[in-house]
């Protein structure tokens, strides 16, 4: 969050920009500069970006709130020098939601081109600006920006490279006849070609977005089959068998002080606090080092209000559970049976119990 600036929020969803935006708006400014253009084309330049990417945001929220639709939220839409991304909280399993709910983005860049076309036709039949820069009329000049950019936002969005909208839509079909698992593994395949492609056009053709979004799409397609086949390895396993039993708690009367005591002599850095033996919440090590800069080292755990994590079931599919850890928000959850804390479970424990179980050949607990 502290490498992102919040711009707005639309629909409980916050639109937010990273830090390394400012790195195509100075990519432009030296790209118009050196070119011999003066100040003028500058300006128009930094507002054709903007103007592009508030079509990316439309595209992102396309995704977002069809996804809303099948009950997923999406936690914010953040925007990066190579596009956007709309951070849902899960993609679902079933392939015709996935289908939808990825076709959204580019059918908004499509609904753009069409409005944007009937205007263009209104105001100037067929006559059309090749070049925004030679400064023809304002509504004319956008009308026919809007047509070439979400044209190619639309068409672009569509290349079946995995994790990209096509390469999820690819993803989405191939899943309706064949597993998810393999229907990943799949188009992951697809995508890492289609990234070292794009890689390669980039470094020879001196288009280093190019470079970046390949680079972004070997990455995330590598990191999703990786996501889904640890998902298919847990599933259908339940927490009880997977879950730690041996972790950091205290009372919720204990100090900071003793908390930090305990600490520094080895252990988790996520603590438990238990009230009278009931589960009451985490603190995580760095809240207990804001209340020692506070001065606080006497106050009780309960004073810093920890986190209610949400606890889990025993019996609860420990592959749910897997994707609710990665998805950022917490690092331990509660093991809960009826009101008996009986453990937490981990993301760096599921990866050693899948381990266990292929050194094992599966008969590992």
């Amino acid at each position: 969050m502290a490498s992102a600036l919040r711009l707005f929020s639309f629909r409980d969803i916050q639109v937010r920009v990273h830090w390394t935006f400012l790195l195509l708006i100075g990519w432009i400014v030296f790209s118009v500069l050196s070119g011999g253009q003066g100040f003028r084309e500058v300006l128009v330049g930094i507002v054709l970006v903007l103007v592009v990417f508030t079509c990316v945001v439309l595209h992102e929220f396309g995704h977002a709130l069809t996804a809303r639709h099948f009950g997923v939220n999406t936690r914010n839409i953040t925007l990066y020098p190579i596009g956007g991304v709309a951070s849902l909280e899960r993609m679902p399993e079933e392939p015709k939601q996935e289908f939808l709910i990825t076709l959204a983005g580019p059918l908004v860049n499509l609904a753009i081109v069409l409005l944007a076309g009937t205007v263009h036709l209104l105001l100037a039949g067929l006559r059309f600006v090749q070049d925004p820069f030679e400064g023809g009329p304002m509504l004319l000049t956008l009308s026919s920006f809007l047509i070439v950019v979400n044209a190619m936002l639309f068409l672009f969005n569509l290349i079946p490279a995995f994790p990209m909208d096509g390469g999820r839509i690819l993803r989405s079909l191939l899943a309706m006849a064949m597993p998810r698992t393999r229907a990943t593994r799949i188009a992951a395949n697809i995508g890492r070609l289609f990234a070292l492609g794009f890689m390669a056009y980039g470094l020879f053709n001196g288009q280093p977005f190019l470079v970046l979004i390949g680079v972004f799409v070997l990455l995330a397609a590598s990191g999703e089959a990786r996501l889904v086949s640890t998902q298919a390895a847990l599933h259908g396993i339940p927490a009880s068998r997977v879950m730690r039993t041996l972790f950091w708690r205290m009372d919720a009367g204990a100090t900071v002080q003793q908390a930090v005591d305990e600490l520094l002599a080895g252990g988790d850095k996520d603590l438990i606090v238990q009230d009278r033996g009931a589960y009451l919440g985490v603190l995580h090590e760095s809240d207990l080092m804001k209340a020692l800069q506070e001065g606080r080292a006497q106050a009780r755990l309960s004073d810093l209000r920890p986190k209610a994590a949400p606890p889990v079931k025993p019996d609860a599919d420990i592959g749910q559970v897997y994707l609710q850890l990665m998805q950022g928000k917490w690092n331990i959850l509660p093991v809960l049976d009826g009101e008996r804390l009986a453990g937490i479970v981990e993301l760096e424990n599921l990866s050693e119990f899948i381990q266990v179980r292929e050194a094992t050949g599966g008969a590992g607990s």
